[in-house]
């Protein structure tokens, strides 16, 4: 059976989480929890450090990988690979489609209803199938706009790659 609708623990929900593990909820961990509950961006660690970082100066790369990748090892959140060279994050981790812009990278998800769930196996090569994931590459509606102008596909150099 396909999961329904999963969204990240809350923040207390997490704390209470980590403090039964016998863990901290750190100041950190906190920073990075409420910046990802509900962030509908799809963000990078890139993109997630350079919106930390003012608010908490000494966090770390490391430090950030790790908290991400707890998370992802709670099921909290779904990390995936859209092909830009560079690893996603989602608090949404039920089965659901992400539409990717090859020109500026951008990745929203589909709307629910607008591309038609399949059926999968409760079992796959002795896999127990829990969830699934779909993305769709194409150019989103500004990128469209772009290219009809310009007549290029291809994102001039100095622009910036929206995720």
């Amino acid at each position: 059976m396909l999961s329904e609708k999963t969204i990240m623990r809350t923040v207390e929900e997490l704390t209470a989480h980590v403090r039964r593990q016998g863990g901290k909820a750190t100041a950190q961990r906190l920073l990075i929890w409420s910046a990802l509950y509900q962030d509908r961006s799809h963000p990078t660690v890139d993109d997630l450090y350079r919106r930390l970082k003012p608010a908490a100066p000494s966090l770390s790369l490391t430090t950030l990988y790790n908290v991400l990748n707890e998370l992802v090892e709670w099921g909290d959140v779904r990390r995936f690979d859209t092909g830009d060279g560079h690893i996603h994050f989602d608090p949404d981790t039920s089965g659901h489609a992400e539409l990717v812009c090859l020109r500026c990278h951008r990745v929203v998800d589909a709307p629910d209803g607008a591309i038609p769930e399949p059926s999968a196996p409760a079992e796959i090569a002795g896999f127990a199938i829990v969830t699934r994931s779909e993305q769709f590459f194409g150019y989103c509606p500004d990128c469209r706009r772009a290219i009809a102008a310009t007549g290029r596909v291809a994102a001039t150099a100095t622009s910036e790659w929206r995720r």
